[in-house]
């Protein structure tokens, strides 16, 4: 029969009776206190251990692991500053202590962590934390979780080309890991790295097929590679390991939407219903079909509902301010997005230039071209290097026949932004136009139709230009090029030609 090795604290009875007989700390009394403290730690009495860890350093020789130890468990106790010092006196007695560098980095991790893990609040202690790892890898060059570390921090710094190489040697080291290949892939989607993203995506799923982000990140690089088929069939997968979970039935209905295949989207739609029969994701994926489908005073129904229970659900009354612009009741647009804009309390600038340019644009539509001025320029206050916003106050002061001059810097500052974009240019050469600056009108408009051969707005511009250099058979030929591709005021563009003929 097998003979069973000594408990705990059967040695340390034995290591108390050598103890008992020494007078000075020995490196028996260091071993028994080490021991003691281990059993104490693993039972839960933390401030007990502290003790039994104290009086182990006290008979050994190098206490450096006893020190990282002792930091350990400050740091089990939440007393950071002592857990720092231990470890620190741990690494002066031997630098190459791996633990005590992974105790610090854990510290320093711990006072960078805010509420909002995906967050850093104390950069400086983050980059301390990164260089611990650092060091451990330099000791340890296959230390997976140093790397795995390293991954983790430098994403959350958005050093996403440096973690995207330590998840990378993580994953190598550790191959069936599906976090580390999820992490890879989530890196890869935010350098737009959409293939590898799937296919690393790809691989953790067929490591662990009930990886619930694994499937959402996934998706999410098939709908930023517009692979909307890929996206639904994965989504349907998902549902397999997650049975009416609402988020997947949200975002299969939603791709099905794209997909066009409206029917099958408003099955999913209705299972999330079955679940959630409020949730104001499916009713808003639910409103474009209705939109799409024809069926527009039940979208408008299903859009004022939404805002009606929740007026601060932003996304429901944008949602509903592009179906209005779509109906072309730029009055009502208006209305959601100022309320959007009167609701959205400090917006990164990328979406208050967003608000502001729609606005801009709708109350020029609207013919409320001072209002339109206004929003036109907070948006290129907001964004000085808008192309889009630049040229379209720059062209609509020109329509107006308002500030020729600043309207003609305002497009040049667009063509800085685009030097090939056909619309600036033909903004540019039809601002010379009223100018009366012909020869460059010339010059712009026909670089605008090198680029836009068929656009009607370019071509009636260029036929109003030949007709000022009375070449009547060109300004005839480009204004019926202009009617031939639907040119908006076609009356307008007739009358022209009806005037020219009679001539």
């Amino acid at each position: 029969m097998a003979r069973k090795a000594p408990c705990l604290s059967f040695l340390l009875s034995i290591l108390v009776t050598i103890a008992m007989g020494q007078e000075r700390p020995t490196k028996a009394d260091s071993y028994y206190f080490f021991l003691k403290g281990t059993q104490l730690r693993a039972e839960g009495q933390l401030e007990e251990a502290e003790g039994a860890y104290l009086k182990a350093i006290q008979g050994s020789e190098n206490p450096s692991y006893i020190y990282s130890t002792l930091a350990e468990v400050y740091f089990e106790m939440w007393r950071w500053d002592k857990s720092e010092k231990a470890a620190g006196k741990a690494l002066s007695l031997n630098p190459e202590n791996i633990p005590a560098h992974n105790i610090l980095a854990k510290i320093y991790l711990a006072r960078a962590a805010s509420e909002n893990k995906q967050e850093v609040r104390d950069r400086s202690a983050a980059l301390r934390a990164k260089d611990e790892f650092l060091k451990i890898i330099a000791l340890d060059p296959d230390n997976r979780d140093a790397y795995y570390s390293l991954g983790k921090i430098t994403y959350s710094l958005s050093q996403f080309e440096e973690s995207e190489r330590y998840f990378s040697r993580y994953t190598e080291l550790n191959p069936f890991s599906d976090t580390g290949y999820m992490n890879l892939g989530e890196l890869k989607i935010e350098l737009g790295k959409l293939t590898e993203a799937q296919k690393s995506l790809e691989k953790a799923l067929s490591i662990n097929s009930n990886n619930y982000k694994g499937y959402l990140l996934l998706g999410r690089a098939y709908e930023l590679d517009s692979l909307h088929d890929q996206a639904a069939s994965l989504y349907e997968e998902a549902l397999k390991h997650f049975p009416q979970d609402i988020l997947f039935l949200n975002r299969l209905g939603f791709s099905l939407y794209i997909l066009r295949n409206y029917e099958k989207a408003l099955v999913a739609l209705n299972d999330v219903f079955q679940v959630d029969p409020s949730n104001a994701q499916a009713f808003l994926t639910k409103a474009k079909i209705l939109h799409e489908t024809g069926r527009d005073g039940d979208a408008e129904h299903t859009y004022r509902r939404l805002i009606e229970e929740d007026k601060s659900n932003l996304e429901a009354r944008l949602e509903f301010a592009f179906f209005l612009e779509d109906k072309r009741d730029y009055e009502g647009a208006i209305s959601e997005y100022e309320a959007v804009l009167g609701k959205d309390k400090n917006p990164p600038v990328e979406r208050a230039f967003f608000y502001n340019f729609r606005l801009g644009i709708l109350y020029e539509r609207s013919g409320k071209f001072l209002e339109a001025e206004n929003y036109l320029r907070k948006s290129i206050e907001l964004n000085p290097k808008s192309g889009e916003a630049l040229n379209y106050l720059g062209y609509m002061l020109v329509e107006r026949g308002r500030n020729l001059e600043e309207a003609v810097e305002l497009i040049k500052r667009a063509l800085v932004m685009d030097s090939e974009n056909g619309a600036y240019l033909d903004s540019l050469g039809w601002a010379y136009f009223r100018l009366k600056n012909y020869e460059k009108a010339e010059i712009y408009l026909k670089k605008a139709i090198l680029k836009l051969e068929d656009d009607p707005v370019i071509n009636d511009h260029l036929g109003d230009l030949y007709l000022m250099f009375n070449k009547k058979e060109k300004a005839l030929a480009y204004w019926e090029k202009a009617l031939k591709n639907n040119i908006e005021d076609k009356d307008r563009v007739k009358k022209k030609i009806e005037r020219l003929l009679r001539e």
